[in-house]
């Protein structure tokens, strides 16, 4: 719950002068990561410039679109004839989900309302936006400031985007525990909330201190039973996300840790990678940034961004 979010010592404190919220605020944030995995951030939960990014998402999402597109649709699943991607959380290709008929593309809606009535999709993914406001979001410098501390270096933005989840009744992948893989020793994710989250709609689970252990290490996905066979809901390191809009988890998820599935209304979630540069110096990632945007940043925020992600 929200209070095993909050270690002690490390909230921020909203009134602070900037040089001492960074001072001190990192290193109460860099320890909590370092012992648990995992460390919240709530200096933009109410804030104005929060409030604007929040506002401009619902519009994107229900009126512009911009989706990534096919995307699966759980009214068209058929639990016996699709048993084995069931099974199998529908981990294959996009292609894949094609060829069985079980997408929608943006020509096959006429709008938002549409869309959900008819596909009632699990998730919409919608690329970062080339907009300031986003880039100055996703590179927040408390946040960067813990993970350039815990890195031992300045990684790369190698992943932004945002994820609406709505009821679903079947899991795709991530619905499931799992650890991410992208890097053996350095991975940084944080997971933005654009919506206040609940269980009912969606909470983030965690285990802490899980980035080393050897147990669930074999398999891809592990079941709620089988997770909290070692690790009950109520146990301190079994991390449920309930937290208000504006909220940002950082988190090792090399660590435990699944996708909450909202049981009412839906969760908008923003997610930004990081990684070292070496592992993809040639490689765009899936996020573009305009060159215009690009010179707004900070030089500090800047040195996250490949020039290869930069767009002329």
């Amino acid at each position: 719950m929200i209070k095993n979010l909050l270690e002690a010592g490390a909230k921020i404190g909203r009134k602070a002068s900037a040089t001492h919220v960074l001072n001190d605020i990192t290193q109460a944030k860099l320890s909590s990561l370092r012992e648990r995995g995992f460390v919240m951030f709530d200096h933009l939960v109410g804030s104005p410039e929060f409030i604007s990014v929040q506002a401009d998402l619902q519009k994107r999402i229900e009126q512009d679109m911009n989706f990534e597109f096919p995307c699966l649709a759980q009214s068209l699943i058929d639990e016996t004839k699709h048993a084995d991607l069931v099974t199998k959380s529908f981990r294959v290709s996009l292609g894949e989900l094609k060829r069985r008929k079980l997408t929608f593309d943006r020509t096959d809606i006429k709008d938002y309302q549409d869309l959900i009535s008819r596909f009632r999709p699990s998730t919409l993914k919608l690329l970062m936006p080339n907009n300031f406001d986003y880039f100055s979001l996703w590179l927040d410098p408390i946040v960067t400031a813990v993970i350039e501390g815990y890195m031992g270096f300045k990684p790369m933005l190698r992943e932004a985007y945002i994820r609406r989840n709505f009821p679903c009744s079947y899991r795709v992948m991530n619905h499931n525990w799992h650890r991410d893989k992208n890097h053996k020793h350095h991975l940084l994710k944080a997971f933005i909330f654009f919506n206040d989250c609940k269980i009912d709609t969606g909470a983030h689970r965690y285990i802490a201190g899980t980035t080393e252990t050897l147990e669930f290490q074999d398999k891809i996905y592990y079941t709620d039973d089988e997770v909290e066979a070692f690790y009950p809901v109520a146990s301190r390191d079994h991390i449920v996300s309930e937290v208000p809009a504006g909220t940002i988890i950082l988190e090792d998820t090399r660590g435990l840790h699944k996708a909450g599935i909202p049981q009412r209304h839906y969760r908008d979630l923003g997610f930004a990678v990081f990684l070292p540069k070496i592992l993809f110096a040639n490689n765009s990632g899936d996020f573009g940034i305009g060159r215009d945007i690009y010179e707004q940043l900070s030089e500090p925020q800047k040195a996250y961004i490949s020039q290869s992600n930069i767009i002329e």
